[in-house]
């Protein structure tokens, strides 16, 4: 849910027990107005595109809304990620689609859709929720209100997609090849260090780890192997401990990017 500001405010000043009703019922609320918002905008947009007789775009609303139950990206960000993906194959620049944090694959299937047939998809995911945040990210903690860890609460343990769960997802329900799409598990502190040459050349990194140590790790790995003119997608860039890890590493290189934010916090950059 939006407002980490308000929530952490909130949490200052309230009884723990008095924020977390509210965060409840706030998040049911929240839920619910998105989902019919997203049912209302896409059948809208797919009935538009259809009758103006634009497939392309009716085709890429049919596909989103294929991996709507499977992803807790919002609207903005699934459109964002399909424009990116898109202009990569249209424009022919080479270099795999990467996305470091799967939960539960809905965005990256999105990926693998668009991604031509020579082109790889490397999926990095501990599968085992959230890691524990840093100092850096106390901000934007919020407490989960149920016990299902699928939840997208910024939390130890959540925002998880089980491994057999994506797998199923990817290779039985949208039936991808096994030699073109790579799902690898394990801590990205862990894996990442030992996969950069075996990735190559990036042209989409997209990463969605929400904490700063994620977001740290997964630039100082990979951001090497992005291509010149490749993109750079930072889903969680309006947590302040990703957004510090971002601007820290690009000043740390004293690089100058263009950032393109989506309108719900999330922002891209081409790299040069």
């Amino acid at each position: 849910m939006p407002f980490t500001k308000t929530q952490s405010v909130l949490k200052g000043i309230l009884p723990k027990r008095c924020f977390l009703d509210i965060y409840k019922v706030a998040t049911q609320v929240y839920n619910l107005s998105t989902k019919v918002s997203d049912i209302i905008f896409y059948t809208s947009s797919y009935i538009f595109y259809s009758l103006k007789g634009d497939s392309d775009n009716a085709r890429m609303i049919k596909r989103i809304t294929s991996i709507l139950p499977y992803t807790m990206v919002g609207r903005t960000g699934l459109l964002s990620t399909y424009d990116i993906a898109s202009k990569i194959v249209n424009s022919k620049i080479e270099g795999s689609f990467v996305e470091c944090g799967v939960a539960r694959g809905g965005c990256s299937a999105l990926m693998a859709m668009v991604a031509d047939d020579d082109r790889k998809v490397w999926l990095f995911d501990s599968f085992e929720g959230l890691p524990d945040p840093t100092t850096e990210d106390e901000s934007s903690i919020t407490a989960p209100f149920v016990e299902d860890r699928h939840s997208p609460a910024l939390h130890k343990g959540y925002c998880l997609g089980m491994y057999d769960e994506v797998e199923r997802l990817l290779f039985l329900k949208f039936a991808f090849n096994r030699n073109k799409v790579f799902m690898i598990k394990g801590w990205f502190q862990d894996i990442l260090p030992q996969y950069g040459s075996l990735i190559g050349r990036i042209s989409f990194l997209r990463l969605d780890g929400d904490w700063y140590d994620s977001t740290k790790c997964c630039l100082e790995n990979l951001y090497g192997n992005v291509v010149s003119g490749g993109y750079v997608f930072i889903d969680d860039y309006y947590l302040e401990g990703c957004k510090k890890a971002v601007d820290e590493f690009l000043a740390k290189r004293n690089e100058i990017v263009e950032f393109v934010f989506d309108n719900r916090g999330g922002c891209y950059f081409v790299k040069l």
